[in-house]
């Protein structure tokens, strides 16, 4: 089908689960990928019954600057309707309100369609950062997704390990549609692992504006000159992303240099393992500590304790020795910053507690070790992720 259909379908307000049926499947894949789509289609009718409707504020979750921004303008908007304007208050109110606005921004010529100008928008990240799509340096994948989609959440690890692959020459952003910060965090951190940059539309400003959806997923592949090259609506599989966002960068992807070494790979996997062994048996020691403070003067669990921050200094040593190939060294960066982090400050802050006897010195240790610890599971996923599809 090509896409000047889809855009008359869309127009109309056709039902995508009619159109799915009428056409013929032109694989078996297709044909999963469609009832795929017809039950997210389905699941976006009733979710809202079931997760309570949309995710709220669209400044939810702000970060200080942005934060700050928003409120020096109430403030002056406050000082304006109390004292009344000047020529220098108008301009800096104007000014907050334009960086400030979140939403869709809107561009003359601009339309979510082929071979238009993709429009603009801005939105916040999940550590409440503000970012502006035309800001962005292109190519770009845009995707839409939501946590009650489940072929968005089956396609989203995919989409990390493209945009791994094309670090530096393509930009990734996944868009959460409708839900709050905590469901979006919470999916992209811990359910599918993802890396790249993904917004918050809490409001669902841009599927109830700019960019109307027949279906989730839905992609877009925008070049760097801001023009929409494609959509695809549904689940998009490995190869078939990887063919699309070569086209964007003019060069095949998945090709036999993009393969991880057999080597670094086992090592890599043994190395993660051992890791989170470790770690539990840590986790378990210091569960010990918790529920009986007098283990921490025992001979025994002191030595154990000891002995795990041995573990910890030389696996982050194993792990140095590595050479990851180019195309994986951010990967394998993310890991390693994660076990010296836990092996050169968590490590000797717990030595020194439990050396010195003193607890309160303990906790601050144990603080930091399962910070960092979630730092290395979130990144030891994405790499072991890699290295099981090689």
């Amino acid at each position: 089908m090509d896409d000047s259909l889809l855009i008359r379908l869309r127009r109309r307000q056709q039902s995508w689960v009619l159109f799915t049926f009428l056409r013929r499947p032109y694989s078996a894949r297709d044909a999963i990928n469609r009832g795929l789509v017809v039950a997210a289609v389905a699941a976006a009718i009733v979710a809202p019954i079931f997760i309570g409707g949309r995710g709220g504020d669209a400044a939810e979750g702000a970060g200080e600057a942005f934060s700050a921004q928003l409120a020096e303008l109430e403030e002056l908007r406050a000082e304006r309707d109390a004292e009344g304007g000047s020529d220098e208050l108008d301009a800096r109110i104007m000014q907050l309100e334009d960086a400030t606005q979140l939403g869709y921004l809107e561009r003359d010529g601009d339309a979510s369609d082929k071979g238009a100008l993709a429009p603009d928008f801005r939105l916040l990240d999940l550590e409440g950062e503000p970012h502006r799509l035309s800001e962005i340096p292109g190519p770009i994948v845009l995707n839409f997704w939501a946590s009650w989609c489940e072929p968005c959440i089956e396609e989203m690890p995919e989409f990390e390990e493209v945009s791994q692959e094309t670090a530096g020459r393509v930009t990734f952003i996944g868009i959460n549609d409708g839900e709050s910060l905590e469901t979006a965090r919470e999916f992209a951190d811990n359910v599918t692992g993802v890396t790249y940059l993904v917004l918050l539309d809490p409001t669902k400003s841009m599927t109830d504006g700019p960019y109307p959806l027949v279906g989730r997923p839905t992609t877009f592949f925008i070049g760097a000159d801001g023009i929409i090259k494609k959509l695809r609506v549904g689940i998009v599989n490995l190869e078939t992303l990887r063919e699309l966002v070569g086209d964007l960068i003019g060069e095949e992807l998945g090709a036999a240099e993009q393969a991880m070494p057999a080597e670094y790979g086992e090592a890599a996997r043994n190395i993660i393992d051992s890791a989170k062994a470790n770690y539990a048996t840590a986790d378990s020691e210091l569960q010990r500590w918790r529920d009986n403070s007098a283990v921490f003067a025992d001979p025994g669990w002191q030595r154990n304790m000891l002995a795990q921050v041995m573990i910890w200094s030389d696996l982050n040593e194993q792990f140095t020795e590595l050479s990851p190939p180019a195309q994986w060294d951010e990967l394998h960066r993310k890991v390693g910053d994660a076990l010296a982090q836990i092996a050169n400050a968590a490590g000797p802050l717990v030595r020194g507690a439990v050396e010195s006897g003193n607890e309160a010195d303990l906790e601050i240790a144990v603080s930091l070790f399962e910070t960092f610890r979630a730092t290395f599971d979130s990144a030891a996923q994405n790499l072991a992720g890699v290295i099981d599809t090689q």
